[in-house]
């Protein structure tokens, strides 16, 4: 994609795509649940549902609908979806918003698991079957733990992030996923452009979701023996929400010219880098260099991680001399 005068402009198949400027969230909103597999992932169920949650202090709120994840079997959740445009204000339509939706969501947690249950069941979906599966006697268990448990969760597809969106992210203390979503047209020909939420090309095939448990990070060599080694963490990165407590370890991969997994750490916490939309890792103690530092396959350069990647961290510990990233992940 190239910026043209603040137009996004999209080459594809030697067509020049014109990025398509929203004007109602209703049709923005359209073509989120249209591509919502695509968006969210193949074990996410979209329940484009408006339904009024009351209001703990009189004041109702209505999201515009919500996502059941269960993509980790074993720990599905539920979040909340509000779709914007570029052009909603954060301070007096998007903040509000969002505050009023985590002081009304435990509030309402009877009536919200009912539209839940209901809403799944009637897209033709086995809820309780899925349930059985995380380990639950049926979907009423699952839901009445998973709304009593978590905090809310909030993702919000929007048609530009802008820093404003990301500042006011590091203000609420709950989770908030921000996904840029844009259309393209060329003619009749149109063109979608996003990070998917979850995004099976960085989880090795073969390794079962619930062992997901360490993220691997692309270092140069300054910046590695600055902040990895000296100071114990490793910022800005973008992670889901979706993985956040799941990640337990972080590896780095050394970029040319060493070209390998060279050190790990134990992970102590996650916090929000600044105001930059983006989180910062702590490590509990010194990263430990590996015996054996996992290399680029030369045959297969186009494996060095160019962003993060996630694994299993037995597979770094267990590495042998001959490991290369082709079976990390």
């Amino acid at each position: 994609m190239i910026k043209d005068g603040g137009i996004m402009r999209l080459l594809f198949a030697n067509k020049e795509f014109i990025e398509y400027e929203y004007q109602h969230e209703k049709e923005f909103e359209e073509d989120i649940v249209k591509n919502s597999k695509e968006l969210f992932g193949k074990k996410t169920i979209y329940i484009n549902i408006k339904k009024r949650l009351k209001g703990k202090y009189g004041n109702d709120s209505i999201p515009d609908g919500y996502l059941f994840d269960y993509t980790y079997e074993k720990n599905p959740r539920l979040y909340f979806v509000e779709n914007e445009l570029k052009g909603h204000s954060v301070r007096d339509h998007i903040g509000p918003q969002l505050l009023q939706f985590a002081l009304n969501y435990k509030f309402n947690m009877h009536s919200l698991k009912n539209i839940i249950i209901e809403s799944i069941n009637n897209l033709g979906y086995n809820l309780d079957s899925i349930a059985v599966n995380a380990g639950y006697r049926n979907s009423d268990d699952m839901l009445t733990d998973i709304i009593s448990k978590n905090d809310i969760a909030i993702i919000i597809p929007v048609d530009e992030i802008t820093d404003e969106l990301r500042e006011a992210k590091s203000l609420f203390r709950f989770k908030i996923e921000l996904l840029e979503f844009k259309k393209f047209v060329c003619g009749d020909s149109i063109q979608y452009a996003f990070e998917p939420f979850n995004i099976d090309s960085e989880v090795q095939d073969g390794i079962p979701s619930e062992d997901i448990d360490t993220i691997i990070v692309p270092a140069e060599k300054e910046g590695f023996n600055e902040e990895f080694i000296n100071n114990n963490c490793w910022y800005a990165i973008s992670i889901g929400i979706n993985k956040l407590d799941k990640i337990k370890y972080i590896a780095a991969y050394q970029k040319s010219p060493i070209g390998a997994i060279t050190h790990y750490a134990e992970i102590s916490n996650i916090d929000l880098y600044k105001d930059t939309g983006k989180y910062i890792i702590y490590f509990k103690d010194k990263a430990v260099e590996l015996k054996n530092p996992i290399r680029l396959n030369k045959n297969n350069p186009s494996k060095a991680p160019q962003g993060r990647v996630y694994t299993n961290i037995n597979k770094i510990l267990n590495a042998k001399e001959n490991t290369t990233l082709d079976d990390i992940f």
